[in-house]
């Protein structure tokens, strides 16, 4: 039976026990983590094999049909959360006025692995705001250090194209150390390039690695953020960590912390880019499409977004079909309504975007590579679609992380072609899955005649 929960004068439904018990089973374990890619624990790769992400897209769609598409109060041990099962109200929290809606502790479009970062209230994430979008130069496509990022990822490319070369193919290993050091390179300088042990401490703080015992966990943060400090304080001044130096901060700033979020954050797209592979590896047309888009391209230089806008389709698209924050949370700070509905002050709102993403019932083209979706409009003019987070709360290294991830595809793309040697599932013709681990994927690379 369906249970209300009165709030003020207003009811609001609210799940029942069975239903509670299959949430927490499905969607809320799998959350944390899913989507970024070196410190992925057992229990995600498990959640993988097991089908949750196709599970979660099918509870959400039977919650919305059982308890109708308003608002749904979750109960949770410790506290609830209020679920979104409508486009409309997902525009409602992400369209609302700034800091009325911020993102809440948790929110996976905004990792903040254990230990390095701390909850903030609304004025803090707005002064951290401010520094994230100045220093990202979030509402530009192309970064005012753009140029000398390109040529980074182009080295490295050249680089991994050579290791491909005497392997003969491309796994996920690979391809994810020579990202990393683009990672490194951009976010802290020269200096942190070929310091994957910092990645590596950082991937067992993060909330998907593996479990560490609170003495362990203590030993391995402060490794990491001694490191991490070493960086920042000798940054290159063309690094994000040298912008940073140089933009005023708010008291209380939090350098260690800020930078730890824009490194996992780019984690997470380079597991964008090669599913992007992926993709383009099974759909011909649209690897030609590409191939057809760099041969436009001048000589051997690296090409920027705004040079390739359907390659930088190709990965809006893999990040919708498989989102790098599978669940964005947003706290209200004042009640809100709901057409006669009235939900306090502190309610956390989840936007789940594997579900909205793969809606097949307001998504056509849900299950499916469409490209042209980010190109004609029609991905953005959904409004729940936003695989980077949206509204006030959008991530603000989106565009940076489109520049690198662009760049880093065009460069092995420019003189080859993918062929996908695993997994066996993925076809052009058949419904893509709802999950996709990058460690099963591989690669042969064949040359462009």
């Amino acid at each position: 039976m369906t249970r209300h929960r009165t709030v003020g004068e207003e009811r609001v439904r609210e799940t029942s026990v069975p239903d509670t018990v299959r949430l927490g089973g499905t969607l809320l374990v799998p959350w944390p983590g899913r989507g970024r890619g070196h410190g992925r624990s057992r229990a995600v790769a498990w959640a993988l094999r097991l089908g949750a992400d196709r599970h979660a897209v099918r509870l959400m769609d039977r919650l919305r049909r059982r308890y109708g598409p308003g608002p749904l109060k979750v109960r949770l041990p410790g506290r609830g959360a209020v679920l979104l099962l409508s486009p409309r109200d997902v525009r409602h929290v992400l369209d609302a006025r700034p800091g009325l809606f911020p993102p809440s502790v948790g929110d996976s479009a905004h990792p903040r692995p254990h230990g390095t970062a701390l909850p903030v209230g609304a004025e803090d994430w707005a002064d951290r705001r401010r520094v994230d979008e100045e220093v990202l130069d979030s509402h530009q496509k192309l970064h005012r250090f753009g140029g000398r990022y390109m040529l980074v990822a182009q080295e490295e490319t050249s680089g991994l194209l050579d290791l491909i070369g005497s392997k003969g193919g491309l796994d996920w290993t690979d391809y994810a150390s020579a990202h990393g050091r683009v990672v490194r390179h951009i976010v802290l300088g020269e200096a942190a390039r070929d310091d994957q042990m910092l990645t590596a401490l950082l991937d067992r703080l993060g909330v998907a690695a593996s479990p560490l015992r609170p003495r362990g966990r203590l030993a391995v943060r402060d490794t990491y953020l001694r490191r991490l400090r070493m960086y920042i304080e000798r940054a290159d001044p063309g690094s994000l960590a040298g912008a940073l130096a140089r933009t005023p901060s708010p008291p209380g700033a939090d350098p260690l912390g800020q930078v730890t979020q824009w490194l996992a954050g780019f984690d997470g797209a380079g597991v964008v880019a090669y599913r992007t592979l992926a993709l383009l590896a099974v759909h011909p047309d649209g690897l030609a499409r590409v191939h057809a888009e760099l041969s436009g391209l001048p000589g051997s230089s690296p090409p920027s977004p705004v040079s390739v806008p359907y390659l930088r389709a190709c990965v809006l698209e893999s990040a919708r079909l498989w989102p790098v924050a599978p669940v964005i949370l947003r706290e209200a700070t004042a009640d809100t309504h709901w057409g006669e509905r009235t939900l306090p002050a502190g309610s956390v709102f989840a936007i789940v975007g594997s579900f909205f993403g793969r809606d097949r019932r307001t998504v056509p083209y849900a299950d499916h590579f469409m490209p042209e979706a980010w190109l004609d409009g029609r991905a953005a003019a959904d409004g729940a679609i936003v695989p980077f987070g949206g509204g006030a709360g959008r991530c603000p290294g989106e565009n940076l992380a489109l520049l690198t991830a662009t760049t880093f595809l065009a460069d092995l793309l420019r003189d080859h072609a993918p062929r996908l040697l695993r997994p066996a599932t993925l076809h052009a013709r058949r419904p893509l899955p709802y999950g996709l681990d990058p460690a099963t994927i591989r690669f042969r690379f064949d040359p462009v005649r």
